[in-house]
């Protein structure tokens, strides 16, 4: 399959365009809105073409388009690529709020093409096992979920400390404890309550979550001025599980521990995996495992509603 990337950024460079090779497929062009800086990237990671946003979509030989621009711009681009005609992989998190989730929705729908939130941790094998464990009920009945998330973001000029782009900790790493949490209660909580630590330039640098649903409590932090961190644990009415790096990357030895008994992952590339998985949902021989309507839209739901517990600044 034929790919394009709308924007030079870093996580292209290290986790989709390997991704997409090691999927036995190709990068075919990479747009940026400076086209020196496209054909730099262009360049430096083997892709044959360059060129504008517009240009990009224009082309017939491509069939799907990565989206890894910064948040406030993935409703606009997604929606272009679509009525271009081209399938979507969209990093996460998908819109800013539910109201812009909707919006993809009817696009996708008109379009007929495939979109996918892009949270690859959920293709590494260690999720799936840690879904079977607990509907196997080895820890009893699930009371508390517990995420933490959080590194030291210490580049000042990263357009992740600009609340116009959709900056913050939240929006970064916070999302991925309220998809994992959603994954196993499929729902959207009852009740938030949160708190946050805002910068001076108007983002969240600390963020903190309690998650009422009906039949447990969700316990989320996330920051941007920690040494890096990232733990994932489930309490239950007989024992807990344990997922010490939830949200790994690439060729990472991951471990699932439950009742204090410990299962190891040999390494893999999860950013591959989605890959893989996306373009057989396009090519129609397995159905797509995430979807807008069951899964990004209660996504972005849960999210509207803890930043509207911080009552977090709107732009």
């Amino acid at each position: 399959m034929n790919w394009g990337i709308l924007g030079a950024a870093r996580i292209a460079q290290s986790a989709l365009v390997p991704a997409i090779r090691e999927a036995g497929s190709t990068v075919h062009m990479v747009a940026a809105r400076d086209p020196q800086k496209a054909h730099t990237f262009a360049e430096e990671n083997q892709i044959p073409h360059s060129s504008s946003y517009q240009e990009l979509l224009k082309n017939s030989d491509i069939e799907a388009v990565y989206v890894p621009l910064p948040n406030s711009e993935h409703l606009e681009w997604t929606i272009k690529a679509l009525e271009a005609g081209k399938h979507v992989l969209c990093e996460k998190p998908l819109t800013l709020n539910a109201s812009e989730a909707r919006a993809m929705i009817e696009a996708q729908q008109k379009s007929g093409k495939l979109v996918l939130e892009a949270f690859s941790y959920r293709f590494h094998p260690q999720i799936e096992r840690m879904l079977e464990r607990l509907r196997e009920g080895a820890i009893g009945e699930v009371r508390f979920l517990k995420v933490t998330y959080g590194f030291n973001l210490d580049r000042p000029d990263d357009i992740r400390w600009d609340p116009r782009l959709g900056g913050g900790a939240f929006y970064d790493v916070g999302c991925y404890g309220i998809d994992i949490m959603r994954l196993i209660t499929r729902e959207v909580p009852e009740q938030v309550h949160a708190v946050a630590r805002m910068t001076t330039g108007g983002v969240d640098l600390d963020l903190g979550a309690m998650l009422h649903y009906s039949s447990c409590i969700g316990l989320l932090n996330c920051s941007f001025g920690l040494p890096f961190q990232q733990v994932f644990e489930v309490q239950g009415t007989r024992g807990n599980l344990i997922l010490e790096a939830p949200f790994a990357t690439d060729n990472y030895e991951a471990h699932l521990t439950v009742n204090g008994k410990a299962e190891t992952f040999p390494k893999i590339n999860p950013y591959a995996e989605m890959v893989k998985h996306f373009e057989k949902a396009i090519a129609g021989t397995e159905p797509l495992r995430f979807t807008l309507q069951q899964d990004s839209l209660p996504q972005m739901e849960t999210l509207e509603q803890v930043l509207n517990a911080v009552d977090y600044p709107r732009t």
